[in-house]
């Protein structure tokens, strides 16, 4: 194996770019054999997708076969095997990549503590659209993301004693959707028994598409490009073609893709379907029982949509307060009267519209998941951790601000404040998946008792406790 050295110390060493399975265009991933006679030096192909890819640091380009990982060790990890941290990269199920430094997980293994994996997964049409109900040669065409995270999760399982990694100590992370990849698992029988513990950063037990919406989003996909009676020309269309009609088709707005039926591309609760991947909701199978022995970390920042407020302001304004009413009525199905009164709870201190919409939609997307999943944890027996990422000098607490922090890698121009918040995000990674649980704080119990990091702009805890009473009666999925 081909070692590489960089300049963190301690030194590790890099294999980039292996090849974990291969899989035809909307089938299912096979598993490779790993060759250890390869040099493994150059980052594999990015997953193929739309949209502008400069960020992704993808050196070798966008592939369709795009199913590589890259593994990082200690150089001297002594003689025992270490715990290993997969990590699955964020992106809306639209983009990203393991090319990307905030998916380098170097920093982890300069620790000295383990070994980190990244992986890369099909992304838009190609990993998440729904296809299996025609049947043939497309039946096997559901959750294929998933599948592919799984697929690498067997690779890992058989190889990575070889980078001085143990097979029996396996922690899946992920930010955003790589967070909801990572609940997902819990429900996805095919996974059973490759993992041992889970963190979720910014996406809990939620955001899990219905059956029927996905069907609908292919009938739309495939009219847009006038095949809907003959699906079978997906396999020869210009796979980036298909990237980019999938985009242009799809909802766009965050409110869309995380109200209660979370019409977008996602996860798919295919458990009625053709080729099944999952069983239930997760949040359904935390409520059983059925992963009691799997410990959770779940992870939220204080204002996570303040990201869409700050960056897509005019998109993300509902416009007036009446307008973001009408939209938990017609979205999410809450009844009027009860949809005013967690507007009011949220229309407070001055706030715009817009600023009522990223405080509503920050607890109604990310907190409230978050807490009841580890409550149903707790409750049937499971160990579960919150933590609460809150904003650092130079750093808000908005959806992503903590993914340096995660992987281990040091944000360009941090602030002092910032690194200390980051490095505590790396530690409390690192004590979970070793197992050092007396470094962290208390676990949940009948109550939602959550960290906080950064500076809070509340009592984390007694936040959640509100959360859970503004937002009682109303599901989510």
């Amino acid at each position: 194996m081909n070692s590489e050295k960089t300049t963190t110390i301690p030194a590790i060493r890099s294999w980039l770019g292996i090849p974990y399975a291969t899989a035809k265009r909307f089938h299912k991933p096979v598993l490779l054999p790993f060759n250890p006679d390869l040099p493994y030096d150059q980052k594999g192909p990015a997953p193929l997708q739309a949209g502008d890819t400069s960020w992704l640091e993808a050196d070798n380009g966008f592939s369709e076969d795009c199913l590589n990982l890259n593994v990082w060790a200690p150089e001297h990890a002594g003689g025992q095997p270490l715990p290993v941290i997969v990590y699955i990269f964020g992106g809306g199920f639209e983009l990203g990549s393991n090319t990307q430094t905030t998916s380098n997980l170097s920093g982890l293994a300069a620790s000295g503590r383990c070994i980190g994996v990244s992986l890369n997964y099909r992304l838009g049409p190609f990993g998440w659209l729904s296809l299996s109900q025609y049947g043939g040669e497309l039946a096997e065409a559901s959750n294929l993301g998933l599948q592919d995270i799984i697929t690498a999760l067997r690779w890992v399982q058989q190889n990575i004693a070889r980078f001085g990694g143990d097979p029996q100590n396996v922690t899946v992370t992920g930010h955003s959707a790589g967070a909801y990849c990572t609940t997902a698992l819990i429900a996805a029988r095919a996974a059973d028994g490759l993992y041992h513990r889970l963190a979720a950063f910014s996406g809990g037990a939620s955001r899990i598409v219905p059956a029927w919406w996905a069907e609908e989003l292919a009938i739309t996909f495939l009219t847009e490009l006038g095949i809907a009676d003959d699906p079978k020309q997906l396999f020869t269309l210009d796979a980036k073609l298909l990237a980019e009609t999938l985009i242009r088709v799809s909802p766009r707005d965050i409110g869309d893709r995380h109200g209660i039926d979370n019409t977008t591309i996602g996860i798919v609760n295919d458990h009625a379907q053709i080729g099944a991947v999952i069983e239930d909701t997760p949040l359904h199978i935390l409520e059983s029982g059925h992963r009691h022995n799997v410990d959770i970390l779940f992870s939220t920042a204080t204002n996570e949509a303040d990201w869409w407020v700050i960056n897509a302001i005019e998109k993300f304004d509902p416009g007036s307060i009446g307008n973001l009413v009408d939209e938990l009525v017609k979205k999410s199905r809450i009844p009027r009267s009860h949809a005013q009164r967690i507007v009011a709870a949220y229309d407070v201190n001055g706030r715009t519209p817009v600023e009522v919409r990223g405080a509503l939609f920050t607890d109604y997307f990310f907190t409230l998941p978050a807490a009841r999943a580890a409550l149903a944890h707790a409750a049937a027996g499971g160990n579960a951790y919150l933590l609460s990422v809150g904003p650092a000098e130079g750093a808000q607490a908005v959806h992503g601000t903590e993914m340096y922090g995660i992987v281990g890698q040091v944000r360009p121009g941090q602030s002092n404040e910032q690194a200390t918040r980051d490095t505590f995000v790396r530690d409390t990674l690192l004590d979970f998946a070793t197992g050092n649980y007396d470094r962290l704080w208390n676990a949940v119990t009948t109550k939602p008792i959550s960290h906080g990091i950064g500076n809070s702009p509340y009592e984390p805890t007694a936040h959640a406790v509100e959360v859970l009473r503004t937002f009682e009666g109303i599901e989510r999925t």
